[in-house]
C-alpha cells in the first residue's frame, strides 16, 4: 500500500502513521489489552464532557450493554467491585441518577494531555 493515497480528505503519511501507533501505545500503557471501543468511548467523553450515559452508545454505535461495561470498567471501581482504571467519573446530572453524566477524571485529564503532547 502506497502511502500517500488520499484518506478521508488527508494524506496517509508515515508520520500519521506513527503518530496513530503513539496513540496507540498511550493507551496500552494504561491497559496493555485495552479494547479499542474503549478507547473510543474514553475519547467521546473527553469530547464531550457531560454526556449523559444513555446517548454515548449511539455516538460510538454500541449497545447500552457493552457502554456500561466500557464506562464502569473506565471509573474507579469496576461492576465487581474491583479497581477500575480511574480515568471517566459519573456524575448525577439533571436527568436524575439514573441517566448519570460522564465526566474525564483528574487521571482521564492527564491521559488526555499525554495524547496531545507533541
Amino acid at each position: 500500500m502506497e502511502l500517500t493515497k488520499e484518506r478521508r480528505g488527508g494524506a496517509m503519511t508515515k508520520q500519521g502513521l506513527r503518530e496513530l501507533f503513539r496513540y496507540t501505545e498511550v493507551f496500552r500503557e494504561i491497559n496493555a489489552e485495552m479494547p479499542m471501543q474503549m478507547a473510543s468511548m474514553f475519547l467521546m467523553i473527553a469530547m464531550r464532557p457531560g454526556i449523559h450515559q444513555r446517548d454515548l452508545g449511539e455516538l460510538v454505535n454500541l449497545s447500552q450493554s457493552s457502554v456500561s461495561r466500557n464506562v464502569n470498567a473506565l471509573a474507579a471501581v469496576t461492576r465487581h467491585g474491583t479497581p477500575g482504571l480511574g480515568l471517566v467519573e459519573q456524575r448525577i446530572g439533571s436527568l436524575g441518577a439514573k441517566t448519570p453524566e460522564l465526566h474525564l477524571s483528574m487521571a482521564g485529564k492527564a491521559l488526555i494531555k499525554r495524547l496531545l503532547a507533541p
